[in-house]
């Protein structure tokens, strides 16, 4: 088995740390945040990247998706005499996990005739809706967002509550016009532009057969949870994104109030964001 140290003690680093094939174990994280060192992540030891050379792996993989922190960190490495093997993530962004979920859902939920409309909430620039509405091609989908970044009551229960960094105005940078555009069916469409969950009026008798939620923030995200699932059908499923990230933690947070209070367990799904599905059991019957 080859030995790899992982550079990178964060969101991506955890992930891949699971993702890692037979052939291959995590040594040790390697970290150029000091206040890290000593402590742990997913069972692995953080250390300073000298020090994970002292491991002496057969590879070191760059936990980085950003272009110009690899190739800052490669010459890190090079600056410390490291001339081994350097592996990537970086393959993940085009074979997704979460996209394979989604894709092997629609097929069941299709093939099950589970009734519904689809949608999501949170939907940025439309990457992720794009391919919901490919998969449910001849399903109604509904998209929820501000189109206009976090809101200052949502940011505000973050730092109250210490859940995470968010900004007002993080993921302003899109427009409606830009996700209609990218859309394959884009007929298919009704966007609900605006604060969630007010936004959810006039969609309380409506079914719903599978539900992205990508709110990002604990408020919105524990305001989805039991209204989309109340309209859920059986055999349909929610995946919410950033469930066990470690830069969203009110995700976390309005999960597991949620699962508690109505005795659900999500599933986790190893992408590089920590995401879960919920899926709501079929009736007697039901095939």
């Amino acid at each position: 088995m080859k030995t790899v140290a992982l550079f990178g003690a964060g969101q991506i680093g955890a992930m891949v740390s699971r993702l890692l094939g037979t052939g291959y174990g995590a040594c040790c994280f390697a970290d150029n945040s000091e206040e890290k060192w000593g402590g742990e992540l997913a069972g692995i030891p953080i250390v300073s990247p000298r020090d994970a050379l002292l491991f002496d792996p057969d590879a070191v993989c760059i936990c980085v998706l950003d272009d110009e922190r690899a190739a800052q960190m490669r010459s890190q490495l090079d600056a410390l005499g490291y001339d081994g093997e350097i592996l990537s993530p970086a393959l993940l962004k085009t074979f997704d996990v979460r996209s394979a979920q989604m894709r092997l859902i629609a097929e069941q939920i299709n093939a099950l005739a589970v009734p519904g409309d689809v949608a999501e909430l949170g939907v940025f620039r439309g990457d992720f809706a794009v391919q919901i509405n490919a998969a449910f091609s001849d399903r109604t989908i509904h998209l929820f967002d501000t189109f206009e970044g976090f809101c200052t009551a949502d940011v505000d229960i973050e730092r109250q509550n210490g859940y995470s960094a968010a900004r007002v105005g993080d993921f302003s940078e899109t427009a409606k016009d830009i996700v209609d555009k990218k859309l394959l069916y884009r007929e298919r469409a009704v966007f609900h532009k605006g604060f969630f969950p007010a936004t959810f009026r006039g969609c309380e008798k409506r079914r719903f057969a599978f539900v992205s939620i990508d709110a990002d923030l604990y408020a919105p995200t524990a305001a989805a949870l039991p209204l989309f699932w109340e309209q859920l059908s059986p055999g349909g499923a929610l995946m919410i994104h950033d469930v066990y990230s470690t830069q969203f933690g009110g995700v976390r947070h309005a999960v597991d109030e949620f699962c508690a209070e109505n005795d659900l367990l999500p599933m986790p799904v190893c992408d590089l964001h920590g995401s879960a599905v919920i899926r709501k059991p079929l009736k007697n019957g039901q095939k």
